[in-house]
């Protein structure tokens, strides 16, 4: 077995609006500085003005979706990601150019990135039920999971718990069992999308602190490379969600906005 740094949140957890902001974008979006994470949460759309804001690729993308849910996740959270790093630069969010290349078999699925950028950002997105959630860091890795909790079934996958998460959730009362399991796969996959595995690496093999405790990652066995720290910090997305965001390296200020409105009209 081999162990990453014991690791905890990011420095600070602060919320903001467009309006509230300390530090803005020409568009009006909160500015991505160095030492900080941001995380947008957004309410599911289905405008589809948004469409103007997408490229080629994922208006078809958009178009392959059957039910009407899927579709309003995928087009809002894309075109959120291209609003808020589209203001970052100063360009039209359709003008932003990305690519997923997979770490572990260099497929086309692995995590997006952009192409070219006048300066490295790192994007990480996520969604469940009518709610989106999109994290920007300046360089630094960086993962987000946001989940609806009651919106899993009776029968939890306990098995990607490692053994040591299990007594501890067998030991919450079973009413308050729902929340607590995903307040776990919250955290283990932030930290797996921070570090590019994704699901392709077993999430028992991580183990991170208990649900009521402040987010670390304590173990991870059988971790092939160098290790590197990851911080984990729990977010509150609303009532009825739970959310964590992970960034690798070193601690970063996390501020999340909870601001519907980011998306504004098409640009």
């Amino acid at each position: 077995m081999t162990a990453t740094p014991v690791t905890g949140p990011g420095r600070a957890v602060g919320t903001a609006d467009a309006r509230g902001a300390a530090d803005v974008t020409d568009a009006g979006i909160a500015r991505v500085r160095p030492g900080e994470c941001h995380v947008w949460f957004a309410e599911a759309s289905a405008d589809l003005g948004l469409l103007s804001l997408l490229d080629a690729t994922e208006r078809d993308r958009y178009r392959q979706f059957l039910r009407e849910q899927p579709r309003a996740l995928y087009l809002t959270a894309h075109a959120l990601a291209r609003k808020v790093i589209a203001a970052q630069y100063g360009v039209r969010p359709a003008a932003l150019r990305f690519a997923a290349v997979c770490k572990h078999c260099t497929g086309a699925h692995g995590k997006p990135r952009l192409v070219d950028p006048p300066f490295p950002l790192e994007l990480s997105l996520s969604h469940s039920d009518e709610r989106v959630a999109v994290a920007l860091t300046l360089g630094a890795d960086v993962g987000v999971d946001l989940e609806r909790v009651g919106h899993h079934r009776e029968d939890l996958p306990r098995t990607v718990l490692s053994a040591a998460e299990r007594r501890t959730l067998q030991s919450v009362p079973e009413g308050a069992r729902d929340a607590a399991f995903i307040r776990y796969w919250c955290r283990k996959e932030a930290v797996l999308k921070a570090t590019g595995d994704g699901l392709l690496v077993n999430p028992a093999a991580l183990t991170v602190s208990p649900p009521d405790a402040p987010a670390q990652l304590l173990a991870w066995d059988d971790r092939t490379g160098p290790a590197r720290p990851v911080h984990l910090t729990d977010l509150d997305p609303g009532p009825g969600y739970r959310a964590a965001v992970a960034v690798l390296d070193h601690a970063p200020r996390v501020v999340a906005h909870r601001m519907d409105d980011v998306l504004g009209p098409p640009a």
